[in-house]
């Protein structure tokens, strides 16, 4: 078995994600506004292509960042950081846009989720 006993893997067998976020701002705020955002996507589109676009708005914030301050001993201009935080909502809103894409088109998996929480990057 490796790195993990049989009792490991039969408690991997059973494992079930289960994430609820039960805030007021969830509920009322949060929600809606993915429920909408997520008719801005085509119904042909695959959810983990949201949670790839996602990413790369996450890359382009550390390229801005990299390109500004390579070596982060000065500060970069203004609208860098404004930019990081315009990206930063962009990429949690497809985030959540995701999973909603998911559900519309009746796609989701267990390599969507794997993908959708990163962990296929930590994979060996």
């Amino acid at each position: 078995m490796g790195y993990i006993g049989a009792h490991g893997v039969a408690a991997l067998h059973r494992y079930k994600y289960s994430g609820v976020d039960n805030s007021l701002l969830a509920k009322y705020l949060f929600q809606p506004f993915w429920s909408r955002c997520v008719n801005f996507f085509p119904i042909w589109m695959p959810p983990n292509g949201i949670t790839l676009m996602g990413f790369l708005f996450l890359i382009t914030s550390a390229f801005l960042g990299y390109v500004y301050s390579p070596c982060l001993d000065s500060p970069p201009p203004r609208w860098v950081h404004f930019a990081h935080g315009f990206l930063l909502f962009l990429y949690q809103t497809f985030d959540a846009v995701d999973g909603k894409q998911a559900r519309r088109t009746s796609s989701s998996s267990p390599l969507g989720e794997l993908f959708d929480h990163g962990d296929l990057f930590c994979c060996p």
